[in-house]
C-alpha cells in the first residue's frame, strides 16, 4: 500500500488497529471501548485504555482539532487492475480539483490507492483509512457494497465522490446521472430520434452508470417509446461497440444511442468506422462525462459535460466543513451536467402524417432482439 512519512520525530504513531492487535479484539471492540459505549465489559474497557495508553494512541479529537496546524487530507482513489489513478479520464480531473482546492486552502494532501475489482468493490483497504495520519478522507469512484460506517467507526471524516455506500452516513458529491441520462434522451428526441437504444449499461452496474439508464427510461416512457437495451458492462467497451454493430445490423430501425459514458461511445465510434456504419448518417451517439477525447474523435462527440474538477473542489470544502463541525446533517451534493452539441448527431426530419399519427396513437410494442431486456 502506500508510503506515508510520520508526523513529529519519525516514531511510527500508533493506531487503532496497534491497540486492536495488541489486545486481541476488534477495532470495532476498541473503538466501543474508547468512547465509552456500551458493548463490552468494565474490565475490557480498562486494559483496552492501559494499553491505548502505552502505546500512545491518541484519537483524532474535534474539539482539538484548530490547534494542530494546517489541516490534512488523505485522498482515496479506486484502482482497477494497477492502473494509475491520473490516467483515468473521468477522476483525473477530479484529482486535479481536489489538488487545486488543497493548495488554496492550505491543506496538505496524501494519497492512497484502493484496488478494486470490475465492479469497483474494494479489494483492499490502505492503513491511511484507520490511522491518524491525516484528519478526513475523501474516497473517489469505489462501490462499498457493505456498510461502510463499521469501517469508519471512531476514525475519520469522510467525504464520497463518485463513490457509493450502503448506509447514508456521509456526505457526498455525485453527478446528477438521472437528470442528466433524461437530458441525452430528451435531446435526441427533439432532433426527430424515436428508436433510441442505450449502450454499456446492465442491471449490476456501477450505481451512477444505473443513474443514467433509468434517466434514459424515464425519458424514453415519458416520450411515449420503447426501451431498448444493449446489456454490455461499460468497462468492457470493445465488447459493448462489437455488440452494438451487431445489434444495429438486426435492427436497423434503431437511428441513435445513448452511451453510458464517453469511452464506451468512443469506442463505439471507431468500431463503426472499421464496420462501414456512419456516424451520424446511419446513427447519432451521445456519450456522457465529456472527457478530454470526446472532442478529437471524428465525428467529434455530443455529450453531457460533467464539472468533474468542480465535484473535487466541492469535496474538499465539504470535508473540511465536515472536520470543523464535527457530526451534523449529512450533505449531498449534486453536479449538474450539460449538453455539449457536436458532430454526432443529425436530425431526422419527421413527415406531417408521422406527427399526427405520433399524437393520436400510442406505441405499439416492438419484438425485443435478445440483446434487448423488457
Amino acid at each position: 500500500m502506500e508510503r506515508i512519512v510520520p508526523r513529529g520525530n519519525g516514531r511510527k504513531i500508533a493506531t487503532l488497529a496497534d491497540v486492536a492487535a495488541a489486545v486481541g479484539l476488534s477495532q470495532a471492540a476498541v473503538s466501543l471501548a474508547l468512547r465509552g459505549k456500551p458493548g463490552v465489559s468494565e474490565a475490557t474497557r480498562q486494559r483496552i485504555v492501559e494499553v491505548s495508553r502505552s502505546l500512545g494512541y491518541r484519537p483524532l479529537s474535534h474539539t482539538t482539532r484548530h490547534h494542530q496546524g494546517p489541516l490534512t487530507v488523505t485522498l482515496v482513489i479506486r484502482a482497477l487492475h494497477g492502473d494509475s489513478p491520473g490516467a483515468n479520464r473521468f477522476y483525473g480531473p477530479v484529482l486535479a480539483g481536489v489538488e487545486e482546492r488543497c493548495r488554496r486552502l492550505h491543506i496538505r494532501l496524501m494519497l492512497a490507492i484502493m484496488p478494486v475489482d470490475q465492479y469497483n468493490h474494494p479489494i483492499e483497504v490502505p492503513h491511511s483509512v484507520t490511522d491518524r495520519l491525516s484528519d478526513g478522507l475523501i474516497f473517489v469512484g469505489a462501490h462499498f457494497a457493505s456498510a461502510l460506517s463499521p469501517l469508519l467507526e471512531g476514525a475519520l471524516p469522510a467525504v464520497l465522490v463518485d463513490a457509493y455506500a450502503e448506509d447514508e452516513a456521509f456526505d457526498t458529491v455525485e453527478t446528477d446521472n438521472i437528470l442528466g441520462g433524461r437530458a441525452a434522451v430528451e435531446y435526441l428526441v427533439s432532433r426527430g430520434h424515436r428508436n433510441i437504444a442505450i449502450l454499456g449499461t446492465d442491471p449490476a452496474a456501477f450505481p451512477s452508470i444505473l443513474q443514467r439508464r433509468r434517466g434514459y427510461e424515464q425519458a424514453m416512457a415519458e416520450a411515449g417509446l420503447t426501451a431498448r437495451y444493449i446489456d454490455v458492462p461499460y468497462y468492457e467497451h470493445e465488447a459493448a461497440a462489437a455488440s452494438a454493430i451487431s445489434y444495429l445490423c438486426a435492427n436497423p430501425s434503431v437511428t441513435a444511442l445513448f452511451c453510458a459514458n464517453d469511452l464506451v461511445a468512443i469506442t463505439f465510434i471507431l468500431a463503426a468506422k472499421q464496420a462501414g456504419i456512419s456516424v451520424p448518417e446511419r446513427v447519432s451517439v451521445v456519450g456522457f462525462d465529456d472527457i478530454d477525447l470526446a472532442g478529437f474523435v471524428t465525428p467529434s462527440l455530443t455529450t453531457m459535460a460533467v464539472d468533474k474538477a468542480a465535484m473535487g473542489r466541492l469535496a474538499v470544502t465539504l470535508l473540511a466543513h465536515r472536520v470543523d463541525v464535527g457530526k451534523e446533517c449529512v450533505t449531498s451534493t449534486l453536479v449538474r451536467p450539460h449538453l455539449i452539441e457536436r458532430e454526432s448527431v443529425r436530425t431526422i426530419e419527421l413527415s406531417p402524417p408521422l406527427l399526427e399519427q405520433r399524437t393520436m396513437l400510442s406505441p405499439q410494442p416492438e419484438p425485443v432482439h435478445a440483446a434487448e431486456r423488457a
